[in-house]
């Protein structure tokens, strides 16, 4: 296998790929490279063929090639499981190619043997090629359209701009409108998404942005909401056909009246979120009324050891001293923790000069 060129520039050396390309056509006359429409095809010549075109069966994709890797690489590896009928490489504006290709062998046999052998195929390390078979895809895909647009309108445009049509289906809701068109062939599809990417947005206009790509592979129950089908012909015109409903085209759907009604699911969460609430606020209230009791037993205990300490005894204090420092009275007039005489405040006392209680157990500053 020839050694792999890299390019390290942002662009692509055509002079130097040009080189390396027309050694493939120089060493092998039967083949021909051309270039259109964002391929490059490298083909047998008409002189070098005779009889029909091998089946789509054997074609294979081939995918996750390295940008930088082009024919003079791939085809002499790909020539090694089988005679190569064509190799279409895609190619984006800058030269680069787009990670993909399409390999088409002359028999069946030999395409599924290029499966076998480069389907995770290391061309560089830590880098595997993905082969698989070609699929025939013949749809393209349209979204955003203006839902205001008519049916017959859509079915006209798409059939103007756009060769090979062989019908559309449309799906239309309250605020959207998507369409499936589907061509003939491949190459007519590929051709109608080109055209369509350009020319979409100008032929509804409105500031419409329509999105158009390829259709993925739709299973038939997806396809059933695509209700509107539409064909036109010279002839007749535009014709709208509606597909009938799930229940058939005679079937009376009674009308359902809207449910507001929870599932059972949906009631027992709900039930089980409301006796958590309630838990929770519960559980809020006790401790908060624990924390009160907690708060008023302090208070009690705090007063009590405040009448028990007896500031106004064995503190060696004069009797209008003793007066002034006594515990307050209670609310009733009496001392607070047990009955005591009423207190008499000495009418000489001086708050300026009296001796503090506790004033032998303060130690003295430097004035005094």
């Amino acid at each position: 296998m020839p050694p792999v060129k890299h390019y390290s520039s942002s662009e692509v050396n055509q002079y130097e790929l040009s080189t390396r390309l027309l050694s493939l056509t120089e060493n092998n006359t039967s083949y021909s490279l051309t270039q259109i429409n964002g391929q490059r095809i490298y083909r047998k010549a008409p002189h070098a063929w005779t009889g029909p075109e091998p089946s789509r069966n054997c074609e294979v994709f081939v995918g996750r090639i390295p940008h930088d890797c082009f024919e003079d690489t791939l085809v002499p590896l790909f020539r090694q499981a089988g005679e190569l009928f064509e190799f279409r490489l895609m190619i984006n504006f800058s030269g680069w190619n787009r990670g993909y290709a399409f390999a088409m062998y002359t028999t069946e046999a030999e395409a599924s043997n290029a499966i076998r052998m480069f389907n995770n195929y290391m061309i560089r390390p830590s880098w595997q090629l993905g082969v698989c078979p070609s699929i025939n895809n013949c749809r393209i895909f349209i979204s955003r359209i203006p839902p205001t647009t008519p049916s017959a309108e859509i079915v006209r445009l798409l059939y103007a701009l756009t060769d090979e049509v062989q019908e559309v289906r449309i799906r239309r809701s309250i605020a959207s409108c998507a369409a499936i068109v589907e061509y003939k062939s491949h190459r007519g599809a590929a051709m109608a998404r080109k055209a369509l990417v350009a020319a979409a947005a100008a032929a509804w206009g409105c500031g419409a942005r329509p999105a158009v790509d390829w259709s993925l592979p739709q299973s038939p129950q997806l396809l059933k909401q695509y209700r509107e089908v539409g064909r036109w012909t010279p002839e007749r015109g535009v014709e709208l056909t509606r597909a009938p409903e799930e229940g058939g085209a005679g079937a009376a759907v009674a009308p359902t009246a809207p449910s507001y009604t929870l599932e059972p699911w949906s009631q027992a969460r709900r039930l089980r979120m409301i006796h958590e609430a309630q838990r929770s606020a519960a559980a809020a209230a006790n401790a908060a009324n624990e924390w009160s009791t907690r708060i008023a037993n302090g208070v009690d205990s705090l007063m009590s050891s405040m009448s028990n300490l007896n500031l106004s005894a064995g503190l060696c204090l004069e009797a209008g001293e003793r007066a002034v420092w006594a515990p307050p009275l209670g609310a009733g007039g009496g001392w607070l923790g047990g009955a005591a005489p009423p207190r008499q405040a000495a009418r000489d006392f001086n708050p300026w000069t009296a001796r503090h209680p506790l004033q032998e157990f303060i130690a003295p500053t430097k004035n005094e």
